[in-house]
């Protein structure tokens, strides 16, 4: 008998032997699993599910980034599959049925699910009352930057507030409700959020601050957001980094300017962002690196609009020369590479380990500028702000006298393209 057919017979009676063996449906015992009631009633279960709220709202899948630059226009896209993902949200030919909007909504209400179990079960006798308050301000924190992408991406989105299954058909809210929702979940977990993070990636009190800065800049409450900004600069705690290279270095995260960042290692949670960009016949530095078939490029017109002494440019490949040994000039042909993440050393082929900023420093600096313009028009104290960041890149500094309104909110648009781009920040700016 040949040696497959032995098998076949040997697969056959064996299945016999199972099927007369057994009387009932086996039951194993399980030992690495909490139970529900486990789960809620033990520091160890609930924060489990907070982290799952954090993993729901760290945006480090590529795709997040291109909702942003794909449909602002600050990049566009060539080759690869996810070209039927990309042309759409360049074009402004999307549907609902964009698979990443579907992942997007998912993934935020996933968070807010997770942050509502937490804080439906934090009292509890079982739990101290600085348990029950660090928990509860990162809950929050959770929800409070869940509901802000879902508002940012999809406007005002149904608000669940609690994990009850009760009644799960909940209309749209007024832009009124949920711009207070938003705003009391990050005050209120900016209270009890520590100054220093309780581990790397965690929400403290200067991320919640950042977002709602932002938030507040994003929904034009002019004096709140210059507030809450002067609040994070008078902490004292964060400062620009000297180099502007040096910023997005994989070997320095955890960076001065860094106040909230998307954190990413090589395996599992993962930056591919360079692998969607670069071509297939660049050079790369070492065999641990490596990039799809998708490319994305810069458009000449903002290349050419940095100064020339503009360290902020240096980042960005103009020209190589190929694996092939040709030169590929790039800038002339609207096919700049941005090289803001350097080359991960310890890659996973496309999967990286550099951190993806969220709110750093420099953004701080400049809202406040923005709100203050807003305000009042250019004064001193918003052209300094400025001048900062500007001074930092190498690039001279502004003038009050030069500017009314109009022309200062301009320029600090601008200067918030050349300071973000390949951000995740040129859509809602």
């Amino acid at each position: 008998m040949e040696f497959k057919n032995l098998i076949r017979v040997y697969i056959y009676f064996s299945m016999i032997f199972v099927a007369i063996s057994c009387d009932k449906v086996l039951e194993e015992k399980v030992y690495s699993e909490m139970s529900n009631e486990e789960a809620l009633n033990s520091k160890s279960g609930l924060s489990s599910i907070l982290n799952s709220g954090y993993n729901q709202i760290q945006l480090r899948e590529y795709w997040y980034y291109f909702f942003s630059a794909m449909s602002s226009g600050e990049t566009y896209n060539q080759g690869g599959s996810i070209s039927a993902q990309l042309t759409p949200l360049f074009d402004f030919t999307w549907t609902s049925n964009l698979d990443w909007f579907q992942s997007a909504w998912t993934k935020s209400y996933g968070a807010i699910r997770d942050a509502n179990i937490v804080l439906d079960n934090v009292d509890n006798d079982n739990f101290d009352i600085a348990f029950k308050k660090e928990i509860t301000a990162e809950a929050k924190f959770i929800r409070g930057r869940a509901y802000s992408l879902l508002y940012d991406w999809f406007g005002p989105v149904p608000l669940y507030l609690t994990s009850s299954t009760d009644s799960l058909d909940i209309s749209r809210p007024t832009i009124e409700k949920i711009h207070v929702q938003i705003e009391n979940d990050l005050i209120e977990a900016s209270i009890d959020l520590p100054v220093d993070a309780q581990s790397y990636g965690r929400a403290t009190k200067g991320a919640a601050l950042g977002l709602l800065c932002k938030f507040y800049l994003n929904t034009k409450q002019w004096t709140k957001s210059a507030d809450i900004a002067e609040q994070i600069i008078n902490m004292n705690k964060y400062d620009l980094l000297p180099n502007y290279g040096n910023l997005f270095s994989v070997t320095n995260e955890g960076n001065i300017e860094m106040i909230w960042v998307n954190a990413c290692t090589p395996q599992g949670n993962t930056n591919q962002i360079n692998a969607v960009t670069f071509p297939n016949d660049f050079p790369l530095p070492n065999p641990n690196n490596a990039v799809f078939a998708a490319r994305a490029y810069l458009f000449d017109q903002f290349v050419n609009s940095f100064n020339d002494n503009d360290s902020r440019k240096s980042l960005i490949v103009t020209e190589y020369t190929n694996t092939s040994g040709k030169h590929v000039q790039l800038l002339g042909n609207n096919q700049s590479l941005p090289l803001k993440y350097d080359w991960d050393p310890n890659a996973s082929g496309p999967s990286a380990g550099n951190d993806i900023p969220v709110i750093r420093y420099a953004d701080i600096l400049i809202s406040r500028a923005e709100a203050l313009n807003e305000i009042n028009g250019p004064t001193q104290e918003s052209i300094d702000l400025i001048n900062k960041v500007r001074n930092r890149a190498g690039v001279s500094g502004l003038n009050v006298a030069d500017f009314d309104k109009e022309s200062f909110r301009n320029e600090i648009f601008k200067e918030r393209e050349w300071e973000f781009y390949y951000e995740m920040k040129s859509r809602e700016d």
